[in-house]
């Protein structure tokens, strides 16, 4: 286990150069839960750059903690998989030489692939002198079903690059005389997406290959689905259905699958953060009982999915994707008419365009009780009607 061990964490015998393109928010939020006592539990779709984020945060330590005491480890590498967390971590004390009861900083990337996970990490957190940050593939916030981490966890959701992000991976440095330029550069955006290695090769089997890795090995092998076939099928009808409610009937209907399964398959999308599934703005009955809509996590798996979606459902999923991070969304729909998004009394309508027409705000300007309305454009800029019209690319 020990030369594992070295070849995880190149830092206690030489130089540490800082690996990648900086995420500054997220680096900035666990940095700045390192004094906490909480486990910091890092959860995003596989591929997003979890494990790039960790090696960032390790650098910043470096600078305050000793090279030593500082442990990083896959748990999904073949050769550990014999190993239990705590064994590994008593590998890693031994290894540098640190007695139990000297503090260290503990970095367990894919933690869920380790059988009765939370209950080790909650062993390590009672045993003290450890700050934990834990990562996975899967929505840990779902998956965690047991008891043992309640109160003692803070999730940090990792997401796809961001726009400015995007720009940056990019080498896009835009001066204010050419902002002309942003449109275009959101084009490209909505249709690369944002998983960092594919923003940077352009490689489409980056993507293919992260859904095969999620269907097959996150999914069919860890919930053992013969038949994995009906994954496929399942996410490719869904992606068809992007900025629609779905139909869990429908797809039943077409492939002739039971509709328990096409739930169970579309419930194991959602835990591994392949879909989100968007609620009916309105009372708690409400809510359960209408159809939800369907977005999926990145514009670039999007894209790869389905060649039947059009220019303004890309552009919906983005603006859902945008919106998220800010506020719980729900879509709303009353009395014959629908508008895309609605947080607190903010309403949003994705109309991807450079023009806007009276018709465009039609369905917004209906609502009541909403302060805020929002049509997101593609470059026109102002307001009609007390609506606010805002590039997509400035949200």
């Amino acid at each position: 286990m020990e030369s594992t061990l070295h070849r995880f964490n190149p830092w206690w015998n030489k130089e540490f150069e800082f690996p990648g393109i900086p995420r500054e928010q997220y680096i900035g939020e666990l940095l700045g839960l390192k004094k906490t006592r909480d486990i910091v539990l890092v959860t995003g779709l596989r591929r997003v750059g979890k494990t790039t984020l960790f090696y960032q945060v390790i650098h910043e330590l470096l600078v305050e903690v000793e090279r030593k005491k500082i442990f990083y480890v896959s748990l999904d590498h073949i050769s550990l998989q014999n190993y239990s967390i705590l064994d590994i971590v008593d590998g890693f004390r031994q290894a540098s030489c640190l007695e139990h009861d000297e503090p260290a900083f503990l970095f367990l990337d894919e933690v869920h692939f380790k059988d009765d996970f939370e209950l080790q990490l909650k062993n390590l957190y009672d045993m003290g002198n450890v700050k934990i940050f834990a990562s996975s593939s899967a929505s840990l916030d779902i998956i965690m079903k047991s008891p043992h981490l309640t109160g003692r966890q803070r999730i940090v959701n990792v997401s796809p690059l961001s726009f400015e992000e995007f720009l940056q991976f990019t080498d896009n440095n835009i001066s204010q005389a050419n902002q002309h330029l942003y449109p275009g550069l959101m084009d490209e955006y909505m249709e690369t997406g944002g998983m960092p290695e594919y923003v940077k090769t352009r490689d489409i089997n980056v993507l293919q290959a992260l859904v095969d890795s999620i269907l097959y090995r996150d999914i069919a092998a860890r919930h053992n689905i013969r038949n994995s076939g009906n994954l496929r099928e399942i996410l490719s009808l869904t992606a068809q259905s992007i900025g629609s409610t779905l139909s869990l009937r429908k797809i039943s209907r077409v492939l002739g699958i039971p509709l328990d399964t096409v739930s169970n398959i579309l419930d194991l999308f959602v835990e591994t953060g392949l879909i989100y599934l968007v609620e009916r703005e309105g009372k708690v009955s409400e809510r359960k009982t209408s159809p939800r809509k369907i977005y999926i996590a990145d514009n670039g798996l999007l894209n790869i999915l389905t060649e039947n979606v059009n220019k303004g459902a890309r552009a919906e999923n983005l603006a859902y994707l945008t919106l998220r991070g800010k506020s719980p969304v729900r879509y709303y729909r009353n009395s014959g008419y629908e508008v895309d998004f609605v947080m607190g009394k903010s309403a949003w309508e994705s109309k991807y365009k450079n023009t806007i027409t009276g018709d465009d705000i039609a369905n917004i300007k209906r609502l009541t009780g909403y302060k805020n309305k929002t049509i997101l454009t593609r470059n026109h800029d102002g307001e009609i009607e007390d609506i606010r019209l805002l590039p997509m690319w400035k949200l």
